[in-house]
């Protein structure tokens, strides 16, 4: 079996990240059903992996989930985690830095994803299947009404699904405006 690395370049917003707004992104992403590989965390966050190690290095709590199937990389996760709408947020920029970010699609044919495809992998699942658990799942959608709320819509007044993905997938949208997105909503700029 052959494994690749698909890590994009990161992304405009993480650069101008405080190392207190990093770290708490990197947390969260911790937290999330799917844990985090720590080359898709520094490319998210913008930073290196030497930096991730040293943020790590006091937290005995890490555990290792084995190798991602898709990279090799080995996968990590808080033990216990806690799954919040947060946490998912943070996952999913974690995802798009492993996986790439696509329009119009949950899951394109080269395995890149668009946000609520990203979202769906944070929470362990494949980008067009929804979480058995039922906790998951209310954070999951919960997370989806706080990004709809984050772009000015009322997500009891409209699916919230569709208002990320309508804005997500508009033709002029760009890579670093979503990882703005979800960066502002998982460090408190949108609350």
């Amino acid at each position: 079996m052959t494994m690749t690395t698909v890590i994009t370049t990161a992304p405009a917003a993480a650069a101008h990240l405080a190392d207190a707004a990093a770290a708490t992104v990197l947390a969260y992403a911790l937290h999330t059903p799917a844990g985090t590989t720590f080359p898709a965390a520094a490319a998210a966050i913008s930073r290196p992996v030497t930096w991730i190690l040293a943020q790590l290095a006091p937290i005995r709590a890490v555990q290792d989930l084995g190798p991602d199937l898709r990279t090799g990389h080995t996968r990590y996760q808080i033990a216990h985690p806690i799954v919040t709408e947060v946490t998912l947020i943070a996952g999913a920029l974690v995802a798009l830095a492993e996986h790439d970010w696509a329009q119009n699609d949950y899951e394109d044919e080269l395995g890149r994803v668009d946000i609520t495809g990203a979202l769906r992998l944070a929470a362990g699942v494949h980008p067009r299947d929804l979480p058995d658990d039922p906790h998951v799942l209310d954070a999951l959608y919960t997370a989806e009404d706080c990004l709809a709320a984050a772009l000015g819509h009322d997500p009891t007044q409209l699916d919230a699904g569709e208002q990320v993905a309508a804005w997500q997938d508009h033709p002029d949208r760009t890579l670093d405006q979503v990882h703005a997105l979800l960066i502002d909503v998982v460090t408190g700029t949108c609350r």
